[in-house]
């Protein structure tokens, strides 16, 4: 028998006799294993079976992974994050922000060789909700996967990220970022509770949500940024740092607007429209900014942020600001 094998038959089957714990119905949930050692997928779906899991699948490198989240996206990710083929990474993170499959939503659990600094940050930041340590034990797979399905952190929403919830506290001088529970199907399959039509609609409603949270979260960064990036070229204390801020002011402006489609906040379009021609004129531009660009980043801004948290008198200040606009940049 393979070592693998041995190591997971000495872990045990998972089972709730005498152990308090809740009785799960595991069978219909769909289990995605990605992992190009053939042997290490065999032993972790043996072990999963004998548990009690009867939809388990395999992918062996990143496409065959993507093309099944395509198809039909797992209630749980199994993944090796040095699978070959690509960055495991942006893949997670792809899926969360709902550019791959039909479940930002998924849970996911990644294993690594080694704990270092860099790959912990890669994938915590990608938006998993656990990762394990190779080799991989079934019986931590196994407790890891019952505390998903009770006790499954709620989702937050940053600037750049989606994922489940793992701050300590909040951070002195930052933003209050709410939670939000999402739809976790595996919790729902074991609990005999799972709905298809129901649970689409519950994502692609929670989505709606969080996409409305990442525009917020946006307008905030965007003074953030235009708050540092201006007085910088102002003092002529641009720095490696200052142009840093510019290039995100670029991308953020890129993403909100793409978002800004699929919201509630439409009235923005313009405004975002423009701040992405003045962000890619700053940056652009170098150490040698437009005093146009200049001028109009702070007014933008302002506009941006009175027109989110729209009220009758920041609603008027921002139809001033769009009039401003339309005059000074053509």
């Amino acid at each position: 028998m393979h070592p693998f094998s041995v190591m997971f038959l000495k872990s045990g089957a998972y089972t709730n006799k005498g152990s308090g714990v809740k009785k799960y119905d595991f069978q219909d949930i769909d289990i995605l294993i990605a992992d190009q050692n053939q042997l290490v997928r065999s032993g972790l779906k043996g072990i999963l079976n004998q548990s009690g899991f009867r939809k388990i699948h395999n992918a062996g490198d990143l496409d065959q992974m993507i093309e099944h989240i395509v198809v039909k996206c797992p209630d749980l990710l199994l993944c090796d994050i040095s699978l070959p083929g690509g960055d495991v990474c942006e893949a997670v993170r792809e899926l969360r922000h709902n550019q791959c499959g039909n479940n930002p939503f998924c849970s996911i659990i990644l294993f690594i060789d080694e704990p270092n600094e860099s790959i912990v940050r890669a994938a915590s930041q990608a938006g998993l909700d656990d990762l394990q340590i190779k080799p991989v034990v079934a019986q931590k797979v196994l407790d890891r996967i019952h505390y998903l399905v009770g006790k499954r952190k709620p989702f937050v929403v940053t600037t750049d990220y989606i994922g489940p919830d793992r701050r300590s506290s909040k951070r002195p001088g930052t933003q209050e970022i709410p939670t939000m529970d999402v739809p976790n199907s595996i919790a729902l399959k074991a609990e005999g509770k799972f709905d298809p039509r129901k649970f689409q609609k519950d994502v692609e409603s929670s989505f709606w949500n969080i996409n409305a949270q990442k525009i917020e979260r946006h307008a905030f960064q965007i003074s953030y940024l235009v708050n540092h990036i201006v007085p910088a070229y102002q003092a002529g204390q641009f720095n490696k740092e200052s142009l840093g801020m510019a290039q995100r002011l670029v991308v953020v402006a890129e993403d909100i607007a793409k978002r800004l489609e699929e919201s509630d906040f439409d009235h923005l379009s313009h405004l975002v429209a423009t701040l992405q021609k003045v962000a890619k004129s700053l940056w652009e531009s170098g150490t040698l900014p437009k005093r146009k660009d200049l001028e109009l980043l702070p007014e933008l801004s302002a506009a941006i942020s009175a027109t989110f948290h729209a009220t009758n008198n920041s609603t008027d200040f921002a139809s001033q600001i769009v009039s401003s606009v339309q005059k000074n940049y053509k």
